[in-house]
């Protein structure tokens, strides 16, 4: 079968158009399960709550302003908003239908922007707090991303957020080792090594959450029902009989771990 690529290997206007791809890819995705999410995001929503708690361990000051990175059905956005009340919420994700769920939780207390995380609109203006909760591990270009998020922040703002370290699913990575197989996982940051943007210092806290099914098809299936199934690009999809010999590996079931990095960053 084919090697996922990272995006490094390819040439840049390649990149450029498999990077963008995938991003219609993930929307669409994201769209699709939208409307059994909250059913299934147990692990989002205790991540959602934990951003929001450190988040406001570390704001003394009440911001004005705050953007919302990949809000999907307002998860995190009901405790920003219930955290600050006074401030102007705006809320953004790739997926429309994502937009509309969290609508239908915050109606008028925010307003809503169809918009890729990676490209903020400098329309938009600058930002007491940028948040984001499992949004950022979709970026192409986390560097660049969180550099441009950073340009978004006003003097002594601060970008919070949470995503994934290369721990995560360390078990469906392990499984398919066993049985020489190739996961389509995409490749999140080691921690020790996160991607910080040269012009910006930032510090990581890790926790890891475990997630359990009652065996690997029940966690694929968890995945593709999040909208969070897509692989990485250039992995091809395995055939049924290889995919039967991975999961084989979890017949007493399926634990997934979530490697989740909380980053904060000042402006």
């Amino acid at each position: 079968m084919s090697q996922a690529m990272s995006h490094a290997d390819l040439p840049e206007s390649l990149n450029t158009l498999v990077s963008a791809n995938m991003k219609e890819r993930v929307a669409a995705s994201f769209s699709a399960g939208a409307a059994a999410y909250d059913q299934m995001a147990g692990v989002q929503r205790q991540v959602a709550e934990r951003l929001a708690m450190r988040i406001a361990a570390t704001r003394p000051c009440p911001p004005d302003r705050i953007l919302e990175i990949g809000c999907g059905t307002g998860l995190l956005s009901t405790h920003l908003a219930a955290l600050y009340p006074q401030a102007e919420l705006v809320l953004t994700d790739i997926s429309p239908v994502m937009l509309e769920r969290a609508s239908l939780r915050l109606g008028a207390r925010a307003s809503y922007r169809r918009m890729d995380g990676e490209a903020p609109d400098p329309a938009l203006g600058n930002f007491d707090l940028i948040a984001s909760s499992l949004a950022l591990q979709w970026f192409t270009d986390l560097r660049g991303g969180i550099a441009r998020l950073a340009d978004r922040l006003v003097p002594g703002g601060r970008l919070a957020f949470a995503t994934l370290g290369a721990e995560s699913f360390a078990e469906w990575r392990a499984a398919h080792e066993t049985v020489g197989l190739r996961h389509g996982l995409h490749p999140y940051p080691p921690v020790e090594r996160f991607p910080w943007p040269k012009h910006c210092a930032g510090t990581v806290e890790v926790e890891t959450i475990r997630d359990h099914h009652t065996n690997g098809q029940a966690f694929a299936r968890s995945l593709k029902q999040l909208g969070a199934g897509q692989p990485a690009p250039g992995h091809k999809p395995l055939p049924p009989a290889q995919f039967r010999r991975v999961l084989s590996q979890f017949q007493a079931g399926c634990t997934a771990s979530y490697q989740v990095v909380y980053g904060m960053l000042r402006g």
